[in-house]
């Protein structure tokens, strides 16, 4: 409960330290930067990615971004990514579900994909 008070207060009157998930298109791009890894992520299909990762020892390939995690606590605020929090994603490594939480985000990047005009 401590970390979400603490999250409550860090954003008050702030805008543009968090990205809501549901705006992603497929073929967007998102890059996420922990304080240790960058994270590439270009859409599939709703929060499902293709994820560039080149730290060794971190998840690559088709992944499921679910949201963000309150610094040491198991709250999660789903489908979006804010300054300091934890990033968790989903993926499969031989047939395992599996679950990874990064460092805090420092920064979050959105360059949307070439979408039809009408």
């Amino acid at each position: 409960m401590k970390d979400w008070l603490l999250y409550l207060k860090s954003v008050e009157g702030k805008y543009g330290d968090e990205f809501d998930l549901s705006q992603l298109s497929p073929g967007d791009v998102l890059k996420v930067v922990t304080q240790h890894a960058d994270y590439l992520f270009t859409t599939i299909q709703g929060r499902d990615a293709e994820l560039l990762c080149l730290r060794a020892g971190r998840p690559n390939g088709r992944v499921r971004i679910m949201g963000c995690t309150f610094g040491m606590s198991s709250s999660i605020k789903p489908d979006h990514l804010f300054c300091g929090g934890n990033l968790e994603l989903t993926y499969h490594l031989e047939g395992v579900p599996m679950t990874h939480t990064t460092t805090a985000i420092r920064e979050i990047y959105w360059r949307g994909g070439v979408k039809a005009m009408s």
